[in-house]
C-alpha cells in the first residue's frame, strides 16, 4: 500500500494557487459537507475552535474520502501534540506564531523521525494505515507539508531567515493577529500592515517558498492572489453557516 500523493504539497511546489476552506465548527459532518465544495484544501483549526484529538481524526477520516488536502493547525508548537496529530494521519501542518528560525526548526523536528528530529517512533497508526504502508517511517517526510503562521512583527522581520529553514513549505500571514499585534485590532488593510505582509510575501518568494493568508472578503483574496500568494482561504464553516442564516432570516423581517 502507498501513501496517496499531497497534492497540496505538489502544486505549491509548481507555484499553482490553492484555494482552501477552514473548518471551525469541530464537527465531522460540517467538515464532511465543506470537503465535497471542492477546495483544494482544508483546514481543520484546533487553536481558535474547540477540537480534541479524536474530533480532528473524525474529520481527517471524513476528508480522507475527498481530493482536498486536510491541513490541521495545531494550538501552538508544543511537540507532544504534534506527534499525536500526525499519529492520527495528519500530514500537512499550520502552527501558529512562529517568531524565529529556531522556533521553526524546532518545529521540522517533532514532525521529523531520527535522527533528522523528535518524532517518536510507533510501528501502526492511522499514519501509516496501521502499518499497512511500506517504508512510511523512511519516507514519511516527502509527503508532509508544514506552514508556519506569521503572526507579529518579529515574525516579520524574521521571515527570511524563517523561510530558508529546511522543511518549512509555508509562510502564512495571519492578517487578524498581525494586524491587531501592530496595533490595527480588525484593520488588516491598514498601509503599515499591508506593507508588513508584503514583506513577507517578498521574503518567503526570495527563499522559493509558497505564501499563505486567510482573505474571506472576495476582493482581498483576489488582491492576495494577484500579488502571488498561493495557499489561500477564502472562508470557514462558521463564517458560511452565521452569514448564510443571518441573510436568510433577514429576507422575512424586512418591513
Amino acid at each position: 500500500m502507498q501513501e496517496r500523493v499531497n497534492l497540496l504539497k505538489q502544486a505549491l511546489q509548481d507555484n499553482t494557487a490553492a484555494i482552501g476552506l477552514w473548518c471551525s465548527l469541530s464537527s465531522a459532518l460540517t467538515t464532511e459537507i465543506v470537503a465535497g465544495a471542492g477546495a483544494d484544501w482544508l483546514l481543520i483549526d484546533s487553536e481558535h475552535s474547540p477540537n480534541d484529538l479524536r474530533s480532528i481524526v473524525a474529520q481527517l477520516q471524513v476528508a480522507a474520502a475527498f481530493p482536498c488536502e486536510a491541513a490541521v493547525r495545531v494550538p501552538s508548537d508544543d511537540p507532544v501534540f504534534i506527534k499525536q496529530v500526525m499519529d492520527g494521519g495528519a500530514r500537512s501542518l499550520m502552527v501558529p506564531n512562529i517568531r524565529t528560525a529556531d522556533q521553526a526548526r524546532a518545529v521540522v523536528a517533532a514532525m521529523a523521525y531520527a535522527p533528522g528530529g523528535i518524532r517518536g517512533f510507533s510501528v501502526g497508526h492511522r499514519a501509516n494505515a496501521f502499518g499497512r504502508i511500506a517504508n512510511y517511517h523512511a519516507n514519511a517526510r516527502a509527503q508532509q507539508l508544514l506552514a508556519v503562521q506569521i503572526e507579529c512583527e518579529t515574525g516579520v522581520a524574521n521571515a527570511a531567515e524563517i523561510a530558508a529553514v529546511p522543511g518549512v513549505d509555508v509562510l502564512f500571514v495571519g492578517p487578524g493577529d498581525l494586524s491587531t499585534n501592530m496595533g490595527a485590532m480588525g484593520s488588516p488593510n491598514a498601509p503599515h500592515v499591508q506593507a508588513a505582509i508584503a514583506s513577507v510575501l517578498a521574503a518567503t518568494r526570495a527563499a522559493g517558498k509558497a505564501a499563505g493568508i486567510l482573505a474571506p472578503q472576495r476582493a482581498d483574496a483576489d488582491r492576495y492572489l494577484a500579488d502571488g500568494f498561493t495557499m489561500v482561504a477564502v472562508g470557514s464553516d462558521l463564517g458560511l453557516l452565521a452569514r448564510g442564516s443571518d441573510q436568510l432570516v433577514a429576507q422575512f423581517r424586512k418591513g
